[in-house]
């Protein structure tokens, strides 16, 4: 056989594969965005009224992008640590991407001063690769601060879909639920990602004569629905955010054979209409028009171009999120 012709022959059967592969996941993303979208339009959320405050709020990022000492590391993860007047809750556990023993979230936990002892609630925003330790983990619905699954078994466990945890029960609340006094979930919102639908809820406080401070892990519900979703659930005012929005514009941190997978495969409408700098002009216009107070924006998924543009905007209301540095918002 001419291996000119039968190089043509593979070359040929491999675009027309790679061609099906392509409709079919255009043709399932449409399908998935429209039904969001009619669940969107049609559900009402439960209305949480006094469900209490706290007096403090602190936030310690424990894995990002960005780290405030060289002696810690930093990943295109996330993992927070929140302190109010009574709890002490570890939001996401990072991504360890390169299987480290002790992982980024363990190392820079010990650098830190931070004991698992002292955690009393896991709090996890969605079932993402790099919110809860790593791909073999979200294949087991399941996640991990590192390599072995460390024993959590005091621990108030919450998640926005099924997940389950070695001699632990997960509470599985996808509908805004308060978790203790003056700390609540927004409830998960969905969305249509061109890698697939996902379910994401952030952590909601209410701080003591100020209103909310919402903590989100990557942003996929997008700003509009945040704060639609929270204007649905509560009756105070929102004071200040603090988290990842995801803004890879005009690159993203995670780039495979010069694709922007954060871009094109994890925000926007789909691979012909990514998300765009005034689609991030336009939150910002939305997020000042709320009267938000403070702001701080994490860098795993979010350019340095994006987070100048936030920092520019909200002056000194902006707080940096690294890896190391403490956000006291009740100062």
């Amino acid at each position: 056989m001419n291996i000119s012709k039968y190089a043509k022959r593979v070359a040929l059967v491999l675009a027309l594969i790679l061609a099906s592969l392509v409709g079919y996941r255009a043709v399932t993303f449409k399908l998935g965005s429209d039904a969001v979208k009619q669940e969107w339009r049609t559900y009402k959320p439960t209305t949480i009224v006094d469900f209490g405050s706290t007096k403090s709020l602190s936030i310690l990022p424990l894995v990002n992008w960005h780290t405030s000492d060289d002696s810690l590391k930093g990943e295109p993860g996330v993992s927070y640590l929140i302190k109010t007047d009574n709890n002490t809750i570890l939001f996401d556990v990072g991504f360890n991407q390169n299987k480290e023993s002790p992982s980024p979230l363990e190392h820079n936990m010990n650098q830190l001063g931070v004991n698992l002892d002292n955690i009393d609630t896991v709090f996890l925003s969605h079932a993402h690769l790099d919110h809860s330790g790593g791909q073999q983990w979200v294949n087991q619905n399941t996640f991990s601060i590192g390599l072995q699954q460390a024993d959590l078994s005091d621990k108030q466990i919450y998640a926005p879909t099924h997940t389950t945890y070695p001699d632990s029960l997960v509470n599985v609340i996808p509908d805004a639920t308060v978790i203790t006094q003056g700390i609540a979930s927004l409830g998960a919102i969905s969305r249509q990602l061109l890698l697939g639908r996902i379910e994401e809820q952030a952590l909601v406080i209410n701080i003591d004569g100020k209103g909310l401070v919402i903590i989100v892990g990557c942003g996929h519900q997008t700003v509009p629905k945040i704060l639609a979703r929270a204007s649905q659930v509560f009756s105070e005012r929102v004071y200040g955010l603090v988290g990842d929005l995801h803004y890879p514009i005009p690159e993203g941190r995670l780039n495979l054979l010069g694709i922007n997978l954060q871009r094109y495969l994890a925000s926007g409408e789909g691979p012909h209409k990514p998300i765009t700098q005034d689609n991030m002009i336009d939150d910002i216009d939305l997020l000042k028009r709320t009267g938000l107070q403070v702001i701080g924006l994490g860098g795993h998924d979010t350019s340095d171009q994006a987070i100048k543009h936030f920092s520019d905007s909200f002056g000194v209301g902006y707080r940096h999120v690294e890896v190391g540095r403490w956000i006291t918002i009740t100062d």
